[in-house]
């Protein structure tokens, strides 16, 4: 995907509203994955660490959220999306490292989401 690609779907394009398989268009899963790479990358720099019971909390949190409590629920899961236990535990790694970087950047989160909001109404807009 062309970066120029990126950009027209942010914007609108014919598939804008198309859906990927999680139900989010692929400008939002990109997004997501930017913020996974950016939070560990802050994480780094500011020496934050995390320990495995915080990843732990993040993952019981998920499954809980999502009815995968029970091993055979998510195992099930897990092959019918062929995720590696791997690949979930990064992103509950990931995860964790975004929920605390959002607990400590709370204040200046909050300051920015009125005009965030406001912003994102822009495409709400019909017949543009």
């Amino acid at each position: 995907m062309s970066v120029e690609r990126t950009i027209d779907g942010w914007i609108k394009t014919n598939d804008a509203a198309e859906l990927t398989a999680c139900g989010e268009t692929m400008a939002v899963v990109r997004k997501k994955c930017l913020l996974r790479i950016l939070a560990c990358q802050d994480a780094d720099r500011a020496n934050i660490s995390i320990t495995g019971s915080d990843i732990q909390a993040t993952s019981d949190w998920f499954r809980r959220g999502f009815g995968l409590l029970a091993e055979e629920d998510f195992s099930h899961w897990i092959e019918s999306q062929k995720l590696t236990k791997a690949a979930f535990a990064s992103a509950m790694h990931d995860f964790t490292i975004v929920r605390l970087l959002e607990q400590a950047y709370a204040e200046e989160i909050d300051e920015l989401v009125p005009n965030q909001i406001a912003i994102s109404t822009a495409r709400l807009r019909s017949g543009t």
